[in-house]
């Protein structure tokens, strides 16, 4: 399987393959030397890039998207089964549907056409009543650092850069390094205009010269990782280069007491499950925690009860990969812990998997829940009065996407309280994984943060 791509008078590399579990990978051994003759390539290749237009460039986008949309895609199951393979999450646990179907049926159209007006200022310069002409684009050269453990989610912000006319590179995640070039080769397929602009060339990350070479012909770098690796990403970029970084970040849910009771309750739990055990809960939209106000006709344990025995029969059915050695033995740690609090007679509680990692419940109300999410867990957190989850939640990270079960009015009143801890998003439960394509997790959109604008005064 190949993992990379490059645009056409790019130094042809030396080519290696190695065996990854089943799989057999090919990839160039990257140089400083290839990545000087990569960004010179793509960097040249604007002016053509700014030569086609926006229509084009949509209708490549949609006509990829479609044919990915399709599971008989050969593309898309090839790059499936390597995810799958990589990760050991099976397809069901991790779908590559779940993403683009946010990009599909003319969602990247109406996005665009919503937040870019008018749409014709990326084509060339428009005049608009008392004011200067102007024209929008994006930077000279976008660089991706791609997240290995959920598929596609980089899309919206490669499409954003492609219709901003920004030349691409985009380094693979470890753990997917067959998607991106896949992706690419089918939109290359159906717009060969366009393979001068986008490339897709692995390479170790955190090797210092070669890393260098590509954030000093960067004009913007996109990235996903853990906290470690953004903040050594944050010290290495060069003045000038923008940095939109996709760090660490949870998702918690909240159930009023009003939806405390037994014909509401067990299907919040049946959504609630499966937001949290889609890609095995490594996402940062992926339910970590759940608050459950008292006082509802459920009282918590039955509300426990109840949903570990749906958190049960959800894992069944989405089955879970391998998790590492870390994060089996942190999920092991906090087992211990809830089983001696509850010996103990404090208010806490676990459900679980009996040999396995398969899933998790931990109910306790006194300690704080984890600010990095559990390999398969919820934490289920008591609370007397939804006035008490502020405080809870700020300091406790960024708390980036909310699914809540309630009033309405209770549900602008906690978001609006929750703002000053990041919340971006606030939606139902059963949707926490499935987020429109206009939201992004920075509370920008990507297309506001990357286009910007020449004027050409009176």
């Amino acid at each position: 399987m190949r993992t990379w791509i490059l645009p056409p008078g790019s130094v042809v590399p030396v080519v290696e393959r190695r065996q990854a579990g089943a799989l057999m990978l090919e990839s160039p051994v990257v140089t400083p030397e290839i990545v000087r003759s990569v960004t010179g390539s793509l960097k040249a290749s604007r002016p053509a890039l700014f030569s086609l237009k926006t229509e084009f460039i949509l209708r490549a986008i949609e006509d990829t998207l479609k044919e990915w949309s399709s599971m008989d895609c050969p593309a898309r199951r090839e790059a499936e089964g390597a995810f799958h393979a990589m990760t050991g999450m099976p397809a069901v646990t991790a779908p590559f549907g779940v993403p683009l179907e946010a990009s599909a049926h003319g969602a990247v159209r109406d996005w665009i056409r919503a937040e870019v007006e008018p749409l014709e200022a990326l084509d060339g310069f428009v005049s608009v009543p008392g004011g200067p002409a102007f024209r929008l684009a994006g930077p000279s050269l976008a660089v991706f650092i791609l997240p290995g453990n959920i598929p596609l989610t980089w899309l919206p912000t490669f499409f954003a850069c492609l219709l901003g006319r920004s030349p691409c590179l985009i380094k693979p995640g470890e753990d997917d390094p067959v998607t991106a070039s896949s992706f690419i080769s089918s939109l290359i397929r159906r717009a060969p205009e366009l393979a001068s602009s986008v490339a897709v060339l692995p390479w170790k990350g955190g090797t210092g010269e070669i890393e260098r070479v590509v954030m000093e012909n960067a004009g913007v770098v996109v990235a996903w990782g853990g906290g470690d690796a953004v903040a050594s990403l944050t010290n290495r970029i060069p003045p000038g280069v923008e940095l939109l970084a996709h760090g660490p970040a949870v998702a918690v849910g909240v159930v009023a007491r009003e939806s405390m009771n037994p014909g509401r309750f067990a299907q919040i739990a049946a959504d609630a499950a499966r937001d949290a055990l889609l890609f095995d809960g490594r996402g940062c939209l992926s339910l970590s925690t759940i608050f459950v106000e008292r006082g509802g006709l459920y009282e918590t344990g039955e509300a426990v009860r109840e949903m570990a025995k749906v958190f049960g029969r959800v894992a069944g059915a989405l089955p879970s990969g391998r998790p590492s050695l870390e994060s089996a033995s942190l999920v092991q740690t906090w087992r211990g812990r809830a089983r001696a609090r509850e010996l103990a007679g404090k208010e806490s509680a676990l459900s679980a998997s009996n040999s396995s990692m398969d899933w998790t419940v931990i109910l306790d109300g006194d300690i704080a829940f984890p600010p990095v999410p559990l390999y398969r867990t919820l934490w289920i957190h008591p609370v007397d009065s939804l006035d008490e989850i502020p405080n809870k939640i700020i300091g406790a990270g960024t708390i980036h996407a909310l699914a809540f079960a309630g009033p309405e009015s209770r549900r602008f009143k906690l978001a609006g309280e929750l703002v000053s801890s990041g919340l971006t998003r606030v939606c139902a439960f059963g949707k926490l994984q499935a987020p429109a394509i206009s939201w992004s997790s920075m509370g920008v959109s990507p297309l506001k943060r990357l286009l910007k604008q020449t004027a050409i005064e009176k």
